[in-house]
């Protein structure tokens, strides 16, 4: 097999590559025992006829055929692997020469994984910080638990705090209802604030039936930046005012939860609150100890089709968020006022510190001689298989081999990450 290496911008390298008819011939060998259990030969049960036979049964070039995407890939990790290529991502395959007889030539435009002179990172430090539960997170989540198991009971009295509102609105900025400006039988509990400042006053002593129409101004800062600061003429209808009565927080209130007694609960309430504390806590090491990593360190040009890819996979994620909350990429962009383009802009900071991220990730699983085995990896695929037990497409899923890849690949992360936090974080 013929190699030559050509250095192009962009951080991108052109591999010319020959492989010749005797390199090929295991391939092609191959690709005919397939065409032969796909085709009917006279005289020969299914992938049993001889290579001439089948040759002249479907011709040469379908062989070649058959056999040219095995090649290549065979080919092309060898040829990065001789010259020690640090590639990323799928090559750009053009294919030069191909004829039954002759060598395959083809040259593949590789994106190269950028340069990386790696800091003095176990000299970093990243601070621990204490993981501390207060007494007013028990009472929060006990009040929302509280709320939860309210009793409510339609009235006819004017609305007061703590009763829920249910109502009809529309927001108009300059006469044309905004995104998200309209809805029905929505409900509003008076006092808890989660309304816009002065929405809930306007709805005091008001009984249903009550039609408002009245203006205020969204807040400077409001998460939707097309109406943030605007002042928007909102136009409600009462459908209903209901008392609530919220049960009080004692033994039998934990009963109804699950548990023998308040203390009980409020010992379970503790243990969870601690553990995601010290979830989020452990999240934030992990981020700045890789982040510091980074910024001591000096990398190369990340080339452009990478950076590309990164945003795109961000993008998609965002998409798969907002699908589990019901709402879609075009919506979310127009409750921000932003574009397709903005978004892609805004995302490539993130990118470009994500890509930084795995560079190290990947350097240091080789220069520390981290690995996951095939049995860790089987152990953890069994896990998800109990999981997703009688999910038929979850269970195919996590048998597909490109999934064993990725999650060998997300362990040993997870390893490396480890090994970071135990030499840096105090």
């Amino acid at each position: 097999m013929n190699i030559s290496k050509k250095d192009l911008e962009k951080s991108q390298v052109e591999i010319n590559i020959e492989v010749n008819l005797d390199e090929m011939q295991p391939f092609l060998d191959k690709a005919a025992l397939r065409l032969a259990q796909k085709t009917k030969i006279s005289g020969f049960r299914p992938g049993k006829a001889p290579y001439a036979l089948v040759q002249a049964q479907v011709g040469e070039m379908a062989i070649y055929e058959e056999a040219l995407e095995s090649i290549i890939n065979h080919a092309y990790y060898e040829a990065i692997k001789k010259e020690d290529v640090q590639s990323v991502g799928q090559p750009e395959i053009k294919v030069e020469k191909f004829a039954p007889g002759n060598p395959l030539i083809f040259k593949a435009i590789v994106t190269l994984l950028p340069s990386l002179k790696l800091a003095d990172w176990k000299s970093l430090r990243v601070a621990k910080k204490p993981v501390e539960l207060k007494d007013e997170d028990t009472n929060k989540t006990l009040s929302r638990l509280q709320e939860m198991q309210a009793k409510e009971n339609i009235v006819e009295r004017e609305a007061k705090k703590g009763d829920k509102i249910v109502v009809d609105f529309e927001v108009y900025i300059d006469k044309v209802i905004i995104e998200g400006g309209k809805n029905y039988k929505y409900p509003v509990i008076l006092g808890q604030g989660n309304m816009i400042p002065g929405f809930e006053e306007k709805l005091y002593g008001q009984k249903a039936g009550a039609e408002l129409d009245f203006e205020l101004k969204f807040p400077d800062k409001y998460f939707q930046k097309n109406v943030a600061g605007r002042l928007a003429n909102f136009k409600v209808k009462i459908i209903g005012v209901y008392d609530r009565q919220l049960p009080e927080i004692n033994d039998d209130f934990a009963k109804k939860i699950g548990l023998d007694t308040l203390a009980k609960l409020k010992e379970q309430l503790q243990n969870n609150i601690r553990q995601d504390k010290e979830y989020k806590e452990k999240q934030r090491q992990e981020t700045e100890a890789i982040r510091a990593i980074i910024e001591k360190s000096i990398f190369g040009d990340i080339a452009p089709t990478l950076l590309e890819n990164e945003v795109h996979k961000m993008i998609h994620e965002l998409e798969h968020s907002l699908g589990e909350q019901g709402l879609d990429l075009p919506t979310y962009l127009k409750s921000l006022n932003k574009t397709h383009d903005d978004l892609h802009r805004d995302f490539e900071p993130q990118a470009t510190e994500r890509i930084k991220a795995a560079i190290i990730l990947r350097q240091l699983a080789r220069d520390e001689n981290i690995q996951t085995s095939a049995e860790e990896i089987e152990a953890d695929l069994q896990k998800q298989r109990e999981q997703y037990r009688g999910n038929e497409q979850a269970l195919q899923n996590i048998d597909h081999p490109e999934y064993k890849k990725q999650l060998g690949h997300i362990l040993n992360n997870h390893k490396v990450i480890q090994f970071i936090c135990d030499t840096i974080v105090k």
